[in-house]
């Protein structure tokens, strides 16, 4: 009988109860692609979660050991160090939706200009040529800057390389304007004729109205679980977003470390809520043992993930059929409904920082500069209303 295969990371699989090691150590002078074998037994008795955890120290200590044995250096190709890269440092080090977006920026922008160019050979002209280059926003080419500089700082660390070609890098940031007008968002009026469309039940009609009221990301509310609310309080508690990698949806951790966070919600919201648990636990005994994640707010009607490319299209279907309703001039997106959200309380008098910390940004510098020319709208009214106060 075939003893059963299992991959654990890149470079490494499992067969029975050994860990099998394949390091690549690049290429000889012939081109001839350099590869080295090794194996590794976990202790007896361990759990399989430390047994892989074993096994990958074995794997980076094999590793170094078996490259220890030719000195790229210099010498190295991006192409090589990229497979060395994804093999050892991302796997420990990134998300695996990060490591997705990573490969896909190498695969598509950077490796079909530097793949085949040697360490040694890029410059910090090169890379800022290439940066300053590229057909797309500055947003994006940024971007782009982080993947190159973390593998090429991933070169310094192992002594491949002695400095960063990136550090010094320019790209477009100081060329072009990044935030212009935002229009993918709903004024008062707008919003509130949205919410009457979305009076009867559903669960797509439930979590278009929780957007709008929370302004959480719509990979944060896929991810809600009952535990993360707290009825009594009126609170939600935001530590998990859904994420889709390695052709998998998946919970992981937010975008950024102010993503966790704690929002406060009214009896409105707290109302949604409940009729949303009613409802749920009558599909869950339909359904019986089948259903998949019953710790989660919103599912399909089987219990498993509702994944966000489902609901961006049945919100793109739903503002098609409603247009005229809603009286829209522009496009509107399932993210507009977060923009929605922070004018709502932009317009409301509601401080910047509050804002920047409700919807769980990086910074209050970001939340200024994506909703500047709403501030700026906000600051005309303040002044006229101090005039109008004194003058009548």
């Amino acid at each position: 009988m075939a003893q059963e295969i299992r991959k654990v990371a890149p470079g490494i699989r499992k067969r029975g109860n050994t860990y099998e090691f394949n390091v690549s150590a690049g290429y000889d002078g012939a081109g001839k692609h350099i590869r080295h074998y090794g194996t590794f037994t976990a202790p007896e008795g361990v759990s399989e979660t430390k047994a892989d955890r074993l096994a990958m120290e074995a794997y980076i200590e094999f590793a170094c050991k078996a490259r220890g044995n030719k000195s790229f250096g210099e010498n190295m190709r991006f192409n090589q160090l990229c497979e060395i890269y994804f093999a050892e440092y991302a796997p420990n080090k990134l998300k695996r939706v990060t490591i997705e977006n990573y490969k896909s920026n190498v695969k598509n922008h950077i490796a079909p200009v530097f793949g085949n160019r040697k360490l040694k050979d890029i410059e910090t002209s090169d890379v800022s040529a290439f940066l300053t280059g590229l057909k797309c926003k500055p947003l994006t080419a940024n971007k782009i800057k982080i993947v190159f500089h973390s593998i090429l700082k991933y070169a310094v660390s192992q002594k491949y390389i002695k400095e960063n070609p990136c550090s010094g890098a320019i790209w477009k940031e100081s060329t072009e304007r990044e935030y212009g007008k935002i229009e993918n968002v709903l004024n008062l009026q707008q919003s509130q004729k949205l919410m009457l469309l979305l009076e009867e039940y559903s669960v797509f009609n439930t979590i278009v109205k929780l957007l709008l009221l929370t302004g959480m990301r719509s990979g944060e509310c896929l991810g809600l679980r009952w535990s993360s609310i707290n009825f009594q309080n009126k609170t939600i508690f935001i530590d998990k977003t859904l994420s889709y990698a390695e052709n998998e949806w998946f919970l992981s951790t937010p975008k950024t470390e102010r993503s966790t966070r704690t929002i406060a919600i009214d009896d409105k919201a707290i109302g949604i809520l409940k009729k949303q648990k009613e409802e749920q636990d009558k599909q869950k005994e339909i359904v019986g043992a089948a259903w998949q994640h019953p710790e989660l707010v919103f599912t399909s009607c089987t219990g498993h993930w509702y994944d966000r490319s489902l609901l961006n299209d049945q919100f793109r279907r739903f503002v098609k059929k409603h247009r005229e309703e809603l009286n829209l001039e522009n496009n509107l997106t399932i993210h507009g409904l977060r923009h929605t959200n922070a004018a709502l309380l932009l317009f409301s008098g509601e401080d910047i920082e509050n804002i920047s910390a409700h919807l769980g940004h990086a910074s209050s510098d970001i939340t200024s500069r994506v909703y500047a020319h709403m501030y700026a709208e906000v600051k005309i009214r303040m002044a006229k209303t101090v005039s109008s106060a004194l003058f009548g």
